[in-house]
């Protein structure tokens, strides 16, 4: 048996020494206080909270905030918080999002059902009511972390219908067909205006709550729908990485 030469052993060994030596792919965002955490690949820009709101410098004033923690998402290599939850451009060719604590009030707290979290942040059963807008392309509302329960989904929808579906879940009447219809022909110009725009959204999202409703520990990833499949790997790998220390 013929042993390895000391050139393909030391060949090995610089390979091995160069990989261990290689800049870690990701790294970990985490807040004490609330004790929450997940990783994103270390392209991704973090923003603070004063950040994403906007909010000016300095000693905030003393009011209640039911915010605890949030972060803003930008994968863009020319990183900028104009880039996270613009609404007017969903359709970021880089993933974009993101993390957020928040304590509920008596009112959220007896209507934090499924329901309550499959909608937290977007018009999710507004957005499928209509299966050439929007669908579910994965759907688990049986999640259990720890003390928290809640539901983990990704669903792609087509850009233009966010308006009409905000408005009609915002709707004192949105059962109503008529006056979704009504909405839909006030905000996007007609019936079937929005199918024009083939501009198509993918969002992965997970929402978890404490056993006494208190907080929801919400996370969301998001982009067009070709970024999310040119980058599914690091938007699940983020998603699925959401943790809160029970």
């Amino acid at each position: 048996m013929r042993r390895p030469s000391a050139l393909v052993l030391a060949f090995v060994a610089v390979t091995i020494l160069s990989a261990s030596c290689a800049s870690p792919q990701y790294r970990y965002v985490r807040d004490t206080h609330t004790r929450t955490a997940f990783r994103v690949p270390t392209s991704w820009t973090i923003f603070d909270k004063a950040t994403v709101l906007g909010l000016p410098p300095g000693p905030q004033p003393a009011v209640p905030d039911p915010i605890q923690w949030l972060v803003g998402i930008d994968g863009d290599p020319q990183a900028s918080v104009s880039h996270i939850l613009n609404v007017a451009d969903l359709t970021t060719p880089d993933p974009q999002g993101i993390g957020l604590v928040q304590t509920l009030s008596f009112t959220e707290r007896d209507s934090a059902s499924i329901s309550y979290l499959r909608n937290f942040l977007f018009p999710v059963d507004q957005l499928i009511q209509n299966g050439s807008d929007g669908a579910i392309v994965s759907y688990n509302d049986k999640l259990v972390q720890g003390g928290l329960h809640g539901v983990h989904l990704v669903i792609q929808f087509r850009a233009s219908k966010l308006a009409a579906a905000v408005a009609a879940s915002q709707s004192s009447s949105s059962s109503n067909t008529d006056t979704a219809s009504a909405l839909q022909r006030a905000l996007l110009g007609g019936a079937g205006a929005s199918v024009l725009s083939p501009n198509f959204v993918e969002l992965d999202q997970k929402a978890l709550i404490d056993d006494s409703s208190n907080r929801v520990y919400y996370v969301a990833i998001l982009c067009s729908a070709t970024c999310y499949q040119q980058n599914r790997g690091s938007i699940e790998s983020a998603v699925d990485s959401w943790t809160v220390i029970t």
